[in-house]
């Protein structure tokens, strides 16, 4: 699992280098978002696409110990807006988000493969990293800025591949809420303007 973060980092930075050479996610994002199974504060960067359907994004979350931490978390993020409505020159609203990101996490008692006190096989999934699927939605503020373009509110509902796997699993739906397994987060982007 060391081996497949490391490897999830350096795709994300020859990634990011290759987008920046082809102009093909020519906007910078900057993103802090609140909840939503990344730490209960995180902030991050993504590039978005000239058509203004794909963002890609690092971010960084923390959950303090007065919250239920120490936390730190490593969040890889994909982003499918599929489309934008202009209420008017100022306002759009993206109704639909929808994308996945993953989430590697760092604690004291979160670990990359479980101790050797447990049979190999035990687990079938680790209790460092979550794969999430999300949705939501997004209303921005167009400004006249020479700097940033647009100010952006979201929320967002995401579950990840445990607690879809204990939902459908052994009967568990009998048990175990479909309003368990999700969870939201609301964050705010500031779009910066292209750089040609």
């Amino acid at each position: 699992m060391k081996k497949l973060t490391l490897l999830l980092l350096f795709c994300s930075q020859f990634l990011f280098a290759q987008i920046e050479k082809r102009k093909i996610l020519p906007t910078s994002v900057a993103v802090v978002q609140y909840a939503g199974s990344i730490g209960w504060l995180s902030a991050g960067y993504f590039r978005q696409s000239f058509n203004e359907k794909i963002e890609l994004g690092l971010l960084y979350g923390n959950t303090p110990e007065s919250k239920g931490g120490e936390i730190h978390a490593l969040v890889f993020k994909i982003i499918y807006e599929p489309l934008q409505i202009n209420l008017n020159e100022k306002f759009q609203i993206e109704p639909i988000q929808a994308g996945v990101f993953i989430v590697q996490n760092f604690s004291n008692n979160l670990h990359m493969k479980w101790p050797d006190k447990y049979d190999k096989g035990y687990y079938w999934w680790t209790n460092s990293m979550r794969f999430h699927v999300f949705l939501g939605a997004q209303a921005g503020y167009v400004l006249d800025n020479p700097v940033i373009r647009k100010i952006s509110l979201y929320f967002e509902v995401n579950t990840n591949d445990l607690y879809l796997a204990s939902y459908v699993s052994n009967n568990n739906a009998n048990t175990l809420g479909i309003d368990e397994i999700f969870f939201f987060g609301t964050g705010l982007k500031i779009y910066f303007q292209n750089k040609n």
